[in-house]
């Protein structure tokens, strides 16, 4: 039951990787669980992870982003919202499918207007909800525009932003209460993969050897990101969260490290990871060029990058996590069973 002395925080997308570390900050930080009330929503409150986000405290609660009744519901005496959406939910979402079915159109476009919209939805219905006072959005850039239309095709990136370009416009008094969180590129997405005839593990991508990446611990740092932008930084911050820059050689050289084992970084040409990826091919190689050439968080672009939040400059430190330490905490023995 929710305290009527407490502040409300709903997390929508409270069972994703996101979604999961915020509610967890804030069910397990004495110093926050006296001031606010935590409630996640999910399509599935029976779902494993719903049961246990139950358990540490939180009230969980069935919303679709495809609702917005659902979602001014679930809004419902709410102090700050945080709202994060997942463009490859999107691609599977009954909507998006039945588009493509139906008009046709591109099924990756399909799947950037049905997250668009999903953040929209979530926007108006937290416009609607008087007693909030922060509305914080996981965004990425917008790869299109700040590459000057080089880079057309990165619907996973310019999804989020076009929702957050529809806010500003559609929406000002919510956008007076605003911030946006960038989040990097997770730690979780390092998937090296045996190569039997040279004996060794390979990370492999389009991607030159010498480009940084900003690696996140997902699940325990994007909590704390969140918790800056809703406790202690004003409405319009833009902030980047990231634990370290690192290049996947030097990721490469970890892994080798932590197990013994060969570990190498194998940079593709834009043909082959075309061929080795499928229809999101085309997505991968666009990205690969904008982290290249633009930076994860588009911090290389002029006009775009003073905008830029960076940890440091918050009032309250986060604490970053060594992605050296992540990699050996992880098993990767399986790689070499397979």
């Amino acid at each position: 039951m929710t305290s009527p002395t407490k502040k409300i925080l709903v997390v929508v997308g409270a069972t994703g990787n996101q979604g999961g570390s915020v509610a967890r900050t804030f069910l397990q930080d004495p110093s926050l669980t006296s001031e606010w009330h935590v409630r996640g929503t999910t399509r599935n409150p029976s779902s494993a992870k719903a049961v246990e986000l139950a358990k540490l405290g939180a009230e969980v609660v069935s919303a679709s982003l495809g609702s917005i009744s659902d979602l001014e519901r679930a809004f419902v005496n709410a102090t700050a919202v945080f709202v994060v959406t997942d463009f490859f939910s999107a691609t599977q979402d009954s909507v998006t499918q039945a588009r493509i079915r139906d008009e046709g159109i591109d099924p990756f476009i399909s799947a950037a207007e049905t997250e668009t919209n999903w953040v929209v939805n979530a926007a108006i219905a937290a416009s609607r909800t008087p007693s909030l006072q922060r509305f914080v959005f996981s965004a990425l850039p917008p790869v299109a525009r700040l590459s000057g239309g080089r880079l057309p095709l990165a619907r996973p990136f310019d999804s989020k932003w076009a929702a957050v370009e529809r806010i500003e416009a559609e929406l000002p008094e919510l956008w007076a209460k605003t911030s946006t969180l960038l989040v990097g590129y997770y730690d979780s997405n390092i998937r090296p993969k045996y190569n039997a005839s040279r004996g060794r593990a390979e990370i492999v991508g389009p991607l030159k050897a010498d480009a940084k990446l900003a690696f996140i611990d997902v699940d325990i740092s994007t909590g704390l990101y969140a918790r800056a932008l809703i406790v202690d930084e004003p409405a319009g911050t833009r902030l980047i969260a990231f634990d370290e820059f690192r290049t996947l050689a030097e990721v490469a050289e970890m892994l080798t490290r932590a197990t013994g084992r060969e570990f190498v970084w194998v940079e593709q040409t834009a043909d082959e990871a075309l061929a080795s990826n499928g229809p999101f091919g085309v997505i991968l190689v666009q990205l690969c060029r904008w982290f290249q050439e633009y930076g994860l968080f588009g911090q290389k672009v002029e006009g775009w990058k003073d905008k830029l939040t960076w940890p440091k400059d918050l009032k309250t430190k986060v604490p970053v996590r060594s992605l050296e330490s992540w990699v050996a905490e992880q098993d990767w023995t399986k790689i070499f069973e397979t």
